[in-house]
């Protein structure tokens, strides 16, 4: 407690709220640089959080960049493929691709384990870190930002320069805040772990067979006979709940009779996704919002965790330059929006696109049979799955499904 106090009265460089992947990848490079970090979390690690678990190669990228990617894979699941199945239980396979320094695998890592060994990453480095923080309001004031909450029943309060948001899904704080009106619509899901299965390979499963769409289910293998199972689905189109679709999913699927014989190795737990990155706000005042608390999910995929460590390594460099110039005006924040609208929006855009006009009945299996026939094109939809196909602004979803579709000849 008496450090915690001292920690109080101080003014650090930079807070940063939530100690997910994005978080902890702007303290792990916010502290490398020299800067005085501070990172609070509600929770006490390691913990557990809801989650697919899964690393697409760009999150490797990532861990490989912040040189953790050794202990990362230690820790992990390798995967080498991916199956795609349709809603008539039609399905096509295919490598994972590497190309641009990315490797051509996934792995699979529990977040207990990923998002301790982060955290650690990022004290490794010189953040200091406080779990328990239930932080109920920051705000920015002329020179910095006050963050306020509770620990075991006791105010607390504490200052910085600036601040990191990476509160994930949870849009509380950002309502308290301003930055938000309400809770944005998102995805729902529900996921848990099954061991005992019979049939595993080294490939995830994306399914869309027994899911409400546009929707989707997963299984991605944590191990030889283990893997984590869930399934997920855009809020406000159907009237179900997260384990309502996770059971309509288990009880419909072809996958039913391997899960059948396999056991449940914990509960099935329901988690929202944000996606709503194209209109969602990236700062506020002196703090700048990283990963799910900016809506940067995949909407095609929910795939999150590559963007949390990208855009927590963009807000840590965003930061330094701040730090460095002295500058924290507001055209320094709102230079940091425009970074991850070139980076990211016409992808997020392309995806929601794709994602509500692929998605459904009639279109998806035509697709999938035609890639089944064409191998570049089965290497396309594996890529934009994967958030690995660059997407030119001028092209839409539109334009890959015509593409697609005219190629039966």
């Amino acid at each position: 407690m008496p450090a915690m106090s001292r920690m109080e009265d101080s003014v650090v460089d930079v807070l940063v709220v939530g100690a997910g992947p994005g978080g902890s990848a702007a303290a792990y490079y916010l502290a490398r640089a020299g800067l005085r970090v501070l990172l609070l979390d509600k929770a006490e690690f390691p913990r557990d959080k809801t989650c697919g678990d899964g690393l697409s190669p760009r999150a490797l990228a990532a861990l490989d960049d912040m040189g953790l990617l050794p202990a990362v894979m230690q820790a992990g699941c390798r995967i080498n493929g991916v199956e795609i199945y349709g809603p008539d239980g039609r399905s096509i396979a295919a490598p994972i691709p590497g190309q641009d320094g990315r490797p051509g695998y996934m792995l699979v890592v529990p977040r207990r384990v990923l998002d301790g060994l982060l955290l650690e990453h990022a004290r490794a480095q010189g953040a200091a870190f406080m779990p328990r923080i239930h932080v109920t309001d920051a705000q920015s004031t002329a020179d910095g930002v006050t963050v306020r909450g509770a620990r075991d029943g006791q105010a607390v309060a504490f200052n910085a320069r600036a601040a990191v948001i990476a509160t994930g899904a949870a849009s509380g704080l950002l309502v308290r805040m301003g930055v938000l009106a309400q809770a944005p619509p998102g995805m729902l899901a529900a996921r848990t772990y099954y061991e005992d299965l019979d049939v595993l390979h080294d490939r995830v499963q994306l399914r869309f067979d027994g899911v409400p769409l546009p929707g989707y289910a997963w299984v991605f293998p944590t191990g030889q006979r283990s893997a984590n199972v869930g399934a997920g689905f855009l809020a406000g189109r159907s009237r179900r709940s997260p384990r309502q679709a996770f059971d309509a999913f288990i009880g419909r699927s072809r996958l039913r009779a391997a899960l059948g014989r396999a056991r449940r190795a914990g509960p099935v737990k329901g988690y929202p996704l944000r996606v709503d990155f194209a209109a969602a706000p990236t700062h506020a005042g002196r703090a700048l919002l990283v990963g799910e608390a900016a809506g940067l999910v995949n909407p095609l995929s929910g795939e999150g965790i590559e963007y949390a460590l990208e855009s927590g390594h963009i807000a840590a460099q965003h930061l330094i330059a701040m730090f460095e110039r002295a500058d924290f005006s507001p055209a320094q924040f709102a230079a940091y929006d425009r970074a991850l609208r070139e980076r990211y929006l016409a992808l997020f855009k392309f995806c929601a696109r794709a994602r509500n006009l692929a998605l459904n009945p009639l279109v998806l299996p035509l697709l999938i049979r035609i890639a089944a026939r064409r191998a570049d094109l089965k290497l396309l939809l594996i890529r934009i799955v994967l958030g690995e196909q660059p997407i030119p602004r001028r092209i839409t979803a539109w334009t890959v499904l015509r593409a697609m579709l005219h190629s039966r000849t």
